[in-house]
Order: structure tokens, then sequence, then C-alpha cells
């Protein structure tokens, strides 16, 4: 049973974590449902112990300093550290940026990324969140998903992020059963202008537990460098699975 002033703590770390400097008080009440009176005691004492931070300027509240090194540490544990080799090593070879993902309700979340040293490239940062139906990353989190299962995760339908993002729920199931069958989930340009990106699902006992990608600008993009990451991305998984006993991956999303 969960302890209910605990459970209002974490729900506005999450939040404030999801929305990374964007809300105010009140917009954190009203997105945890949670009474003002009872939000702002909590977010003074997360601000004075450093887990949150409140600028005084705009009064919105970003992640703290030790909320950040609680997850450098999250991060450096045995399971972690050894997944965030492997992301390294994709994006060493691939020259691209690398990603490791989670699947959270209908979103990915980004857990562990390694940048590309071209000077061209994706911006990204870690616990940010995407619609999982408009990334690479996404369709492979959900490659085992059925239609029902689609719909229920978006009961308010696909909505569009550029003009490139699949809408329709048929669709996107028949690129879902794709990534099933083949192991390889693609996007170009459907959650970012000039972005594509390719990824492979990581399945343990049956199921989707994670999913590394990587991204590529789509001017770079080139059927050569596409053959060369389909086969850096299998290696990564076939050491990954290595690691996916001792992983508590599916806690974690």
């Amino acid at each position: 049973m969960n302890h209910k002033p605990t459970l209002r703590v974490v729900k506005i770390l999450e939040e404030v974590a999801a929305n990374n400097g964007e809300l105010t008080m009140s917009d954190i009440a009203r997105r945890t449902s949670i009474p003002p009176s009872t939000v702002l005691p909590i977010l003074q004492t997360l601000t004075g112990v450093q887990f949150l931070r409140l600028d005084a300027r705009t009064m919105r509240y970003y992640v703290g300093l030790k909320t950040f090194l609680s997850g450098a540490v999250f991060a450096k544990n045995s399971t972690y550290g050894g997944i965030n080799a492997i992301v390294d090593s994709i994006a060493k070879e691939s020259g691209e940026t690398a990603h490791f993902g989670l699947l959270e309700g209908g979103d990915v979340l980004y857990v562990i990324k390694a940048e590309s040293q071209q000077h061209i490239r994706m911006y990204s940062e870690i616990g940010r969140r995407l619609p999982a139906y408009a990334t690479a990353v996404g369709k492979a989190l959900l490659a085992y998903h059925s239609r029902g299962d689609l719909e229920r995760l978006y009961p308010d339908g696909l909505k569009a992020l550029t003009e490139h993002t699949v809408t329709d729920f048929d669709q996107l199931h028949a690129q879902l059963t794709v990534v099933k069958e083949g192991g390889f989930a693609y996007e170009w340009e459907e959650s970012n202008p000039g972005i594509s990106c390719l990824a492979k699902p990581l399945v343990h006992g049956g199921a989707v537990v994670a999913a590394f990608s990587i991204v590529i600008p789509t001017f770079r993009y080139t059927e050569e460098l596409k053959a060369k990451a389909e086969q850096i991305l299998t290696e990564a998984s076939r050491l990954a699975e290595a690691l996916l006993p001792f992983a508590d991956l599916v806690n974690i999303g």
C-alpha cells in the first residue's frame, strides 16, 4: 500500500522532470491533482534540499542538483554501467547520437544517450519524453502491441508532431508488425524535421523491455549508413541480452 504523502512528493518530482523549467506551482498542482495548499510546502522543501530549483524570475521549477546526482549514481550501477558502455560504443562506431529508451505509458523515456561527435547532430536530453508512435525507438518499444493495445494507450488518437507523423492506427499497427518481424524500427522526420532514426527492440521473457536507437540527420542518411547502423544495433542488442536478466527494466518505465 502506497504512503499518500510520499506518493505526492514522487508525483511532483516526476511532473517537474517531465516538463523541466516549464511549470509554475499552479501548473504542478493542476497536473498532479494535488491542492495548491499542499503542493506549496512540498515544493518549498524540495527546493530547500536542492531536489528542485525555482527560477525566481519566471517562478517555474527545474530539476535540482540533488536529483541530477541521484540519477548519476543510478546510471553508474553495475547493470546500467554496462548499458551505458554499450550506448557509448554504438555512438562511436556509428558516428551518430545513440539512445537507450524505455516505454513509460505511451511515451518514450530516454534513459541513456551518447552524443555524436559530428558538428551537426540531434539535440536530446536524458529524461526527455516523446510520444512513442512518432519515433523509431518508440515503435521498437511498441512492436508487440496489438491494435487494441494502441487504442487504449492513446485514447485521444495519434497527434501529429510533424507533417510526417503517422496518425492512423491501422498504418501504425502495420509498421509495428514489420518491426516485430524484421527486428528494426525506422523514422523519417516524424518527431523532428530533418531527423531520421533506426532502432532495435530488446526482448526479454517474450516482451520488449527496452530499445537502442541511432539518430541520423536526414541529409547524412544513406543506404550504406543504414546497413552499418543495423549491424551495430544487432551487435549491441546481443551484448545487452547478457545484462537483461539482472535489470529491473520493466518496473522503471
